[in-house]
């Protein structure tokens, strides 16, 4: 008996959580800011949440889910593709949020540590297996520079994203996939894999 749950609840508490951090990070990182953001009761957030560290968590997992699920068949589509996805997640508040909370991560206390790595792994468990496939196929030698690649990548677009003027200045799909194909070609030339554009 009583009220029926928002069904919509839960995800507008996730979207809330991020938006705070983008804006705030964790030193204004607070329960009740992020309901009050949410619209919902304090006693709500914490009925499915113990505590920051947890929201936080849920919140990031939730948003960035599919960045690294591509499979072009080849190497070089592959790194495209996750840039691309990477650069789009970064424009949208739950990637922002996610890479201030990394970059907090290393002068904070030390759960926020955790959960930066915690957001690290996830990117790392995903993207590997990716390298290994085009190891299988012919595409890179065993043992190439795998880890170093992926850093290079996830480097680059975050600089990327960094140094765009303004968290809302709409960016051109033409001018992204061009970034994108040359960071490619620059990652794997130096990575010592043939990956260049055909053409």
């Amino acid at each position: 008996r009583g009220r029926p749950r928002d069904p919509d609840v839960a995800a507008r508490v996730l979207d809330a959580a991020l938006e705070e951090y983008g804006e705030r990070g964790w030193a204004g990182f607070t329960m009740d800011a992020v309901a009050r953001r949410a619209g919902v009761g304090k006693s709500t957030v914490y009925l499915r949440w113990r505590d920051k560290d947890a929201l936080l968590l849920d919140a990031v997992e939730s948003r960035a889910g599919g960045i690294e699920a591509v499979d072009t068949g080849t190497l070089r589509g592959d790194l495209e593709a996750l840039a691309t996805n990477l650069f789009r997640h970064y424009l949208d508040p739950a990637g922002w949020a996610t890479l201030r909370m990394v970059v907090d991560a290393a002068g904070s206390p030390s759960t926020l540590g955790r959960l930066g790595e915690r957001v690290a792994r996830q990117h790392t468990d995903a993207v590997l297996p990716l390298l290994q496939r085009a190891v299988e196929r012919g595409e890179a030698p065993v043992g190439f520079p795998a880890t170093t690649l992926m850093l290079c990548l996830y480097g680059a677009v975050t600089m990327n994203r960094i140094l765009l003027p303004g968290a809302d200045r709409p960016v051109d799909e033409v001018v992204v996939q061009a970034q994108v194909a040359d960071l490619v070609d620059f990652v794997l030339t130096g990575a010592g894999v043939s990956g260049r554009r055909p053409g």
